[in-house]
């Protein structure tokens, strides 16, 4: 695992030292090795994290013919992938560097089974190939235009090499509206003009001062698979388990996160079969959660013989939004990266590489949307009733049925917001936003987007999840979370051969009558502690509204209430008071509305 960071300028490269400046802000990615290289026109440099093949695979990675290879992720299966060339490592560097060279681009990144982002320069074609993983968990910035290619794992990295090559950095006014719309900023814009991530599964060639965008690899959700639910248990457990099993090779201390419910459950059941001393991390809170996890999760450790240790998150909420602030480039409004920042820096005791059940929501079918979604034409009654449905918690039941009502009477498109942040929308922006006609994209038509009529509502939701919550949210969060602390996050559930197998399936084996991830259930309900599967569907949500209440009051009355925020540059003073206040926006989530607000005006005092 790394940080990597690279220019090429058609007016010669930089001076080595200033570069490895800018690559040095990244040194929480990799502190375990930091190597540089300059030629006449290139910069490309790493900081690395030893995971694979500790004594080798030393960054970036050359050989006589002039090719170089920095790389961040980790190749689960290399080991197979050696058996097809002429070459031998116990890294997975090396294995990826000369299948690259044996084999072509497109024919290693067919075989690759990871998480990755890499450069890889070809010095004889003058020409640079960017490469992200299928489903973005290692991020990838760049800048280009015919003088520059520059692009760094993070932002801050990134922004540096841009001043040092005397280019303008300045704040994406369109991503700052689409982030109080979708609680983040959609990929592939970023928080700053003219600056991208490489979109998962493509990679970029540039050339001459040129560059060509190529996918290799999309979800398929059509045509249908046609397996018996008997079969399709069978062949996703193995996969499962082939999934977890691989995502164990590493050559240093291991560990995963073990809340209470069925995802990490599920991997820890997995991995106990293939590791004998493997260390289980469960978080105990200093606040009221939905259930006492801890209690669960240490039933779970000791059936499935886990060393078990309770991690104690004591750390001031104000504390961790500062260094969150600090920690994530740009803004990022999901209150529950506090805690895992907090849990990332426990567990770096400990372990360098920890294994956690994301994606196994967005795979199988977890969120209570996706009911709604499956059923949305039988729930269709409910718009008649968006007008005299008492006002009622959103989490609740009656809050719940409410939201309900609002995403009957809508177009599919215009639902997922509703169905996810419920926050801003295009509909409000002549209200909220100073200058509505200057926005190039409005949210709906990134959604659309997305949108595919031959798709079922199910369907149709897991891929915009994918595409928007998934993608520029969740992995976001873990990647930075754990990086800052350098510790290596892997996610056996979001394998693309799982999804592979899971996509086609009929959306009667995720969602059956009122029980969501059906299938997964089926194969792992003997298999787990009856604490696990007997238990209500939780999920940890930071305490918002009584960090507002207590521990963020001071800073939104210094900031928000202060007319002269920055943030009044793009929103108006008089509606966000309104927000404030309650008088506005009373059905919306509008804790993480004003959450969202307060964050961005932390972030442009640091950045702007």
């Amino acid at each position: 695992m790394c940080g990597i960071a690279g220019v090429w300028s058609k007016n010669g490269a930089l001076k080595k030292e200033e570069f490895n400046k800018a690559l040095f802000l990244m040194n929480h990615r990799g502190p375990d090795e930091n190597h540089s290289i300059k030629t006449a026109n290139i910069n490309l440099g790493t900081q690395r994290l030893k995971i694979i093949g500790i004594e080798s695979g030393q960054q970036p990675m050359t050989d006589s013919q002039g090719h170089y290879l920095a790389f961040n992720g980790a190749i689960y299966n290399y080991p197979e992938l050696a058996s097809s060339i002429r070459f031998s490592s116990e890294s997975d560097t090396e294995i990826l560097f000369q299948h690259l060279l044996q084999k072509g681009i497109e024919a290693s990144l067919e075989k690759l089974r990871g998480m990755f982002a890499f450069a890889f320069y070809n010095e004889k074609e003058n020409s640079f190939l960017l490469v992200r993983d299928r489903m973005g968990q290692k991020p990838l910035y760049y800048y280009q235009d015919e003088n520059y290619l520059i692009f760094a794992s993070e932002l801050k990295s990134l922004k540096k090499l841009m001043e040092l090559c005397n280019l303008v950095v300045q704040i994406n006014e369109n991503a700052i509206y689409q982030y109080l719309c979708f609680s983040n900023i959609p990929e592939p814009e970023t928080i700053y003009k003219n600056v991208y991530a490489v979109p998962p599964a493509h990679y970029l060639k540039y050339q001459n001062g040129s560059l060509n965008i190529s996918t290799y690899w999309k979800h398929q959700y059509l045509p249908k698979d046609k397996i018996s639910f008997a079969d399709a248990k069978v062949r996703t457990q193995q996969t499962i388990e082939e999934s977890v099993k691989i995502r164990l090779r590493a050559d240093v201390s291991k560990g995963l996160f073990l809340s209470g419910g069925w995802d990490s459950s599920v991997i820890a059941y997995e991995a106990s079969k293939h590791e004998q001393n493997l260390q289980a991390f469960t978080v105990e809170y200093p606040f009221q959660t939905t259930q006492n996890e801890s209690l669960i999760a240490n039933e779970t450790a000791n059936q499935f013989g886990l060393k078990h240790q309770i991690i104690k998150i004591e750390e001031n909420p104000l504390t961790l939004l500062e260094k969150s602030i600090r920690i994530f480039d740009q803004p990022l409004a999901d209150s529950s990266a506090l805690p895992n920042l907090a849990i990332a820096e426990s567990a770096s005791q400990h372990v360098k590489v920890m294994l956690n059940g994301d994606g196994g929501d967005e795979l199988f079918g977890g969120y209570r949307r996706y009911f709604t979604a499956k059923n949305i034409q039988k729930l269709s009654f409910a718009k008649h009733l968006k007008d005299i449905l008492p006002f009622a918690n959103r989490r609740s039941k009656l809050g719940f049925f409410n939201r309900i009502s609002r995403i009957a009477a809508l177009p599919s498109a215009e639902r997922y917001l509703l169905y996810t942040t419920d926050m801003f929308q295009d509909a409000d922006i002549s209200n909220f936003w100073k200058r509505p006609n200057e926005i190039k994209n409005s949210s709906f038509e990134l959604i659309n987007k997305h949108f595919d009529s031959r798709l079922s509502d199910l369907d149709q939701l897991m891929n915009w999840d994918r595409n928007f919550n998934l993608l520029s949210g969740i992995l976001v969060k873990m990647d930075r979370a754990s990086m800052a602390y350098s510790i290596e996050a892997r996610s056996p559930f979001l394998d693309h051969q799982l999804f592979e197998i899971s996509s086609p399936l009929p959306d009667s084996f995720k969602i059956s009558g009122f029980s969501r991830k059906h299938l997964l259930k089926s194969i792992y309900a003997d298999k787990l502690p009856q604490s696990v599967t007997q238990a209500p569907k939780t999920s940890f949500e930071a305490p918002l509204e009584n960090w507002l209440k207590h521990d963020f009051n001071e800073p939104l009355k210094d900031l928000l209430f202060n007319p002269q925020a920055k943030v009044y540059q793009y929103v108006k003073y008089t509606e966000i008071m309104m927000l404030m206040k309650g008088e506005k926006y009373k059905e919306r989530n509008t804790n993480y509305m004003i959450y969202a607000l307060l964050v961005l005006e932390m972030w442009l005092q640091e950045n702007d």
